[in-house]
């Protein structure tokens, strides 16, 4: 009888597109049309209820399938990572990282759409009175955990800014980080497909076959329908002097993540200006 472990785990950030990702990852006829947040590894059902449970719980897959579950508060929360690794040292992980200011951002307007917070009160106030607003952000701290138990062969760190450029490039490589068919195209983003191959050396019929359909296409062709809401000008949220502090504070902790990606991502998000 098959195990039914986790072959992946999706571990946040929070309000960085998770859940855009899981129904995409859904989509896939070689992963279970069902991923759930379980919230096992960051509460105390880890030791109430066991692994027993989780593995019940999980969807079930059949052969040659994958299944897991995406959970943004197990990054943030301390101890998960071991926990994860304890259990389930072959599981590969991923994360999305955002802007964390912007990601701040969208806390901070998702608080006032709840009506958790005053709709008078400032992004930077927000910030500095719900300390988590803040500290969600701070990838780097959060990772480093991960980073100790795994290679880049087993955590994929997706960016935000790239799965809103390409979403279908980064879900394919996300496909072929889980080993599953990485040239599946989700119907949602058919769109963003490049067009097939035109045929080598093609008759004059077949060009002008091609030529009509290209027109046709031109004329009828929408364009793609954003996946991901626009991104929010951070100019607008703060003054250059309340910007300033969550900058400096973002760009010491985006060190140990750039060091695990091997790109800047103080200087990619804009973070080292001040």
């Amino acid at each position: 009888m098959q195990c039914n472990t986790p072959d992946f785990i999706g571990i946040g950030a929070f309000q960085a597109g998770l859940s855009v990702v899981t129904r995409l990852l859904a989509c896939h006829p070689a992963i279970v049309d069902q991923i759930p947040a379980l919230q096992f590894f960051n509460t105390d059902a880890y030791e109430s209820k066991g692994v027993g449970w989780y593995e019940d719980t999980l969807p079930k897959k059949a052969p040659g399938t994958l299944t897991g579950e995406c959970c943004p508060s197990y990054m943030t929360t301390p101890g998960v990572a071991e926990r994860i690794v304890r259990e389930y040292p072959d599981t590969k992980i991923f994360v999305i990282v955002r802007n964390p200011i912007e990601r701040a951002i969208v806390q901070y307007e998702y608080a006032k759409a709840k009506r958790q917070v005053s709709s008078q009160i400032s992004c930077a106030r927000y910030l500095a009175t719900v300390p988590r607003a803040q500290t969600d952000g701070f990838y780097g701290q959060h990772l480093r955990e991960y980073f100790a138990y795994y290679s880049s062969l087993q955590i994929m760190v997706i960016v935000y800014d790239e799965l809103v450029e390409n979403p279908l490039k980064v879900m394919q490589a996300l496909y072929a980080f889980l080993e599953v068919d990485s040239n599946f195209i989700p119907k949602t983003l058919a769109a963003y497909a490049p067009p097939p191959d035109e045929p080598i050396n093609p008759s004059k019929l077949k060009r002008l076959i091609m030529f009509i359909k290209k027109k046709i296409k031109h004329l009828t062709e929408k364009p793609p329908q954003p996946v991901f809401p626009p991104p929010y000008v951070i100019e607008k949220y703060f003054s250059p002097e309340e910007l300033a502090p969550f900058k400096r504070a973002f760009a010491i902790d985006a060190h140990p993540l750039s060091n695990f990606m091997h790109r800047n991502m103080g200087a990619f998000w804009n973070l080292e200006d001040v």
